[in-house]
Parts: C-alpha cells; structure tokens; sequence
C-alpha cells in the first residue's frame, strides 16, 4: 500500500472515530444525565409542592382549605367543559384563568410562577444561570463529559499517528543513512562496493524510490566493474600485438630475424589486429553519441536474413552450428535496411560465439515479430538487465581470441537500432538452456 493511500485511510479513520465516538458518547451521556436530571427535577418540584401546601396550611384554617380545594376543583371542571374535556395549560387563556384563579385564593405570586410559569424560554435561562438547579447540573455534566470524550479521543488518535508516523519514519531515516553512504562510496570512486537498501515495504512510494537507487547502485557497480574489466581487456589486447610488432623489431635489429615478406607479413597482421581493436571501440563511441537517422525502405526480411545467414556459412562449418529460418516465406517490413542488417549480424555473431558447438539458431518471422532464439549454453537470468549496457559481456568463459571475445557492444548496439524504429524487444535466457532475442516490429 501506497503512503499516500496510508494517510488518507488514516485520516478517514480517525474522522470516523471522533464522529462515531461523539455520537455515541452523546446518546449515551444524554440519557444517563437526563435520568438524574428528570429525578432532581421531580425531588424539586415535590419540594414546592410540600413548601406550597405548608404556606397555605401555615395562612390559611382548615375550612379555609377545604374551600380553596372545593373551589379549585370546581374550577378545573369548568376548564374540562370549556375545553372539550382537555386542560392545555401551555395555552395562555387556560394559564391566566388558573393564575387568576389561585391570586383571589390567596397563592403569592412566587408560587404561582414555580407552578406555573409565564415564559418557559426565560425560566430555562434563569435555571441555566443558577449553577444548583437541575438545568444547570444536567448541561455542565453534558458538556464536560463531551468534552473529556474529545479529549481522550484526540490524546488516542496523537498516540495512534505517533506510532504510525515513527514506524514510517524510522525505515525512511535509515535509507536516507544508507544513500549517504552510497554518495559517499560514489563520491570516493568506491562504486564496485555494491550494498542493496532493504526497505520492507516495496510497493508503496519511498520502497518504489529505495528500488530504483538500488538498481542504480548496481548498474554504478557494474559499470565500474566493466570499466575495470575492459581497461585490463584492451590493455591485454593492445599489448599482444605491440609486444609481437616489438620483438619482431628487435630481433631484426639484432639480425636474429631475417626482414623477409613472411616477417613484414606477421608484422603487418599484428598491426591490423590492433587497429582493428581500435577501430571497434571507435566505432561504438560514434554510433553512441551521435543520433541515428533513419533511411527507410521496403524490403523482404526473409530472403535478407538468409542472404545474411549464407556470409556466415563459412564459420557455422568450422563449430558445427546451424542457423534455421522458420515462419514466413516472404514478409515485407518498412525499416532502415542497413541497420537491420547490422542488428542481424551481431545477433548471429553472439550466436556464433557463446552458444557453443553442435547448437542451432532458429529464426522465426511472423507479421508481429522476429524471434532469435537457439539452444545453446545460454546465461543466468539475473545478468538480463545488463546485456544491452555498453561494454557487458557476462560472466562466460572467453577465449583468448580477440576476435571471438569482442569488446561487450553487440546488444548494446541491437537495443538501440530497435529503440530507434520505435520496436521493442524482449530477452529470455536461462544458463543450460540457451537464449532468446524477440524483437517485436
């Protein structure tokens, strides 16, 4: 999972939780402070109502009482007739009658308005503002309970993001050390000193980034390895023929040689070997820094890939290989010609190379692609991501011929002749099992 995926699931979550979390904290604190609030206030209004029978019993004789009583019944029978039955005493004609009702009886007025109030919405204010009233208790205890819900809900969530933003960090911190140690190894031409980051979660978008410094530190490694490698290959190369030209010299100097056309011929032929190294490395830097520009034609790719095979036919002989082109009998492709026909030779001359004696390369040709596949020695898989980089040549045991050695820029010139008409190709080896060039046109 992504961290950005990670960060808003968090996000979501902890809006849901505090959400969640206030409404249930609501129903439940505003019942269970409710039930104490309607207890006090029923406890308070039977105060009054003791306190109101009390005056009344203290002002009053009993046959005053008893009249004030008879009287109020009579009253509320009244009320019934005139209300069809029904007392709504929330309905100010109904409420004056009942206060006028208990004035004339002898009720004070502050008794009156705990019975009966004139204004419920000032009531509720009054009671608010008196912090001992039922109100006033139910409302604190409401908020304050709410508030510490919050409060412990937010402390959870700050614990909860601390753990998931340290688990985060704490890989990240210790990529960072290692990419420092990286620049530093590249900075000190250390780069052959190939260390892999390890970061646990490859898929989100710092292991995407821990993945790709990876394959850059091994391609750095790599190529200093290769560099190391091809300057001992061509210091061997240049040496061999220049030491061969050098004791030929001497040795004619000496007089121990006799200068004769067999000798100039040995002399000459060691120099063209060298020039010959020479010229490929040239060769290769050229068509690397310059950009490749495309003479497109028709052709019959077929009938050029066995004209191309018959050049070879001479040194197929000589190591029992065979080449065989199967698929179609004739397919016309748009491409440069000329390059083709290079990326032809050196896949066949790669072929002719490492695949060994007694192996065969097939060549298939259909309207989507061409496949050079053989069933020689092949390579390890894992060495795929390296064939086409300049100056690569595996971990297969070469001869000391420079000739059949070559210098590591077969594939690498392959890859680019397809990038260059747009194609794309495809790779497939495994050692003991031989190799495969798909080029997809």
């Amino acid at each position: 999972m992504t961290l950005t995926k990670k960060f808003i699931i968090g996000i979501i979550t902890s809006i849901l939780l505090i959400a969640i979390t206030n409404i249930l904290a609501f129903y439940i604190f505003y019942g269970f402070y409710l039930k104490l609030y309607l207890y006090e206030k029923a406890k308070t209004r039977d105060s009054v109502t003791i306190d109101f029978i009390n005056d009344i019993i203290k002002k009053k004789t009993k046959d005053d009482i008893d009249n004030i009583f008879s009287d109020a019944e009579l009253e509320f029978f009244e009320l019934l007739e005139t209300n069809n039955g029904k007392i709504s005493l929330d309905k100010e004609k109904n409420t004056d009658i009942v206060i006028n009702y208990l004035v004339k009886s002898g009720l004070t007025p502050k008794y009156i308005e705990e019975i009966i109030p004139t204004d419920n919405f000032k009531r509720v204010l009054d009671a608010i503002e008196n912090e001992n009233s039922p109100e006033a208790i139910f409302l604190n205890r409401f908020i304050y309970s709410m508030l510490a819900t919050n409060l412990i809900m937010i402390l959870l969530i700050i614990l909860i993001l601390g753990i998931f933003v340290r688990k985060t960090l704490s890989p990240i911190n210790t990529t960072t050390e290692k990419i420092k140690k990286l620049n530093k190894n590249i900075t000190s031409n250390k780069t052959s000193e190939f260390e892999i980051i390890d970061y646990k979660n490859p898929t989100d978008e710092i292991g995407l980034l821990v993945s790709s410094i990876n394959n850059l530190n091994k391609k750095l490694s790599l190529q200093n390895q290769i560099r190391t490698r091809l300057l001992a290959d061509i210091s061997h190369e240049l040496k061999t023929p220049i030491t061969s030209i050098q004791c030929y010299l001497e040795g004619i100097s000496d007089g121990v040689i006799t200068l004769n056309q067999k000798n100039l011929n040995s002399i000459s032929s060691e120099m063209n070997r060298l020039i010959s190294l020479v010229n490929r490395i040239m060769d290769f830097e050229n068509f690397d820094r310059k950009r490749i520009e495309l003479k497109l034609s028709n052709f019959d790719v077929v009938e050029l890939l066995k004209n191309i095979s018959e050049t070879h036919k001479k040194r197929l002989s000589e190591k029992k290989q065979r080449i065989k082109i199967t698929g179609e009998d004739k397919l016309e492709i748009k491409a440069d010609k000329d390059l083709f026909t290079q990326l032809s030779h050196n896949l066949i001359g790669n072929f002719l190379k490492y695949a060994g004696k007694n192996s065969q390369l097939t060549i298939n040709i259909t309207k989507k692609y061409i496949d050079f596949y053989d069933n020689g020695i092949g390579i390890k898989s894992s060495e795929i991501p390296f064939l086409t980089e300049k100056f690569y040549q595996g971990n297969i045991e070469k001869s000391g011929d420079a000739e059949v050695r070559g210098i590591g820029v077969g594939l690498s010139i392959v890859s680019k002749i397809v990038e260059s008409h747009n194609w794309r190709y495809e790779i497939k080896t495994e050692h003991g099992k031989g190799f495969s060039f798909k080029i997809f046109i």
